[in-house]
């Protein structure tokens, strides 16, 4: 299924944050072979699974740069064919020096991107794994956010979290991996909620997971992946 329209649901700016403000997307994106293992199955080969898990980061990273406020993607990865393809559609790529999980990487990565981009730059921490993700609802995400707090997002699970925002000045301190919604509220984030978001917090890990990011509505690099799967599983 193809991604659907988007309405326009507006961006309201009224909790602290300046509307100048510009957002980093920092993504870290595994090695694809040891990437979404948890999809595997008779109908998901090793060679799917790969293609699905560079798509399911390409569709992200090419929708979240459609934000009205996210300027940049940084991505952190050690993979040369995801480097390649994500650097290909306007991420700046560096490698992941601490090789140390999940956090680390998005520590490093916020790191590099303050680094890069300026000190005033917030930081939009985010799995790779969203393929629905719509850039209208990531200004929406962005618009309620105050300033000089973190914020987070729960998967659609109400378990994990999919993204984790720290606005200009302030240290991302992220907590993924796990029951991490509960680590973020504990750490003393606040979650993000409400309608209009709700492509933010489809993550995939598993079969049932695609299917329901398949009926909200994928881009098109799962929509390919996915519609020629049977070549894929075949070798073709």
């Amino acid at each position: 299924m193809s991604r659907s329209d988007v309405s326009d649901h507006g961006v309201s700016r009224t909790a602290g944050i300046a509307p100048s403000t510009r957002w980093c997307l920092v993504v870290p994106v595994k090695r694809l072979g040891l990437a979404k293992t948890r999809l595997a199955g008779p109908g998901v080969p090793p060679q799917l699974r790969e293609r699905l898990a560079l798509a399911f980061a390409a569709d992200m990273v090419s929708a979240a740069l459609t934000a009205a406020h996210v300027a940049r993607a940084m991505v952190v990865t050690d993979d040369p064919q995801a480097a390649e393809v994500l650097g290909g559609i306007g991420a700046t790529i560096v490698p992941d020096e601490p090789d140390a999980g999940l956090n680390a990487a998005f520590l490093f990565g916020a790191a590099a991107a303050r680094a890069e981009f300026g000190t005033g730059t917030g930081i939009a921490a985010c799995t790779a794994d969203l393929p629905a993700l719509r850039g209208a609802e990531l200004d929406i995400a962005l618009g309620r956010i105050s300033d000089g707090t973190r914020h987070f997002i729960a998967d659609a699970h109400d378990i994990g979290t999919t993204m984790l925002f720290a606005p200009p000045g302030v240290e991302l301190d992220p907590r993924f991996g796990g029951p991490s919604r509960a680590a973020h509220a504990a750490s003393g984030a606040t979650e993000l909620s409400g309608t209009g978001i709700n492509s933010l917090r489809r993550d995939v890990d598993t079969a049932t997971d695609l299917a329901d990011a398949l009926l909200l509505g994928v881009g098109p690099h799962t929509t390919a992946v996915w519609g020629a799967r049977e070549r894929v599983c075949s070798g073709v």
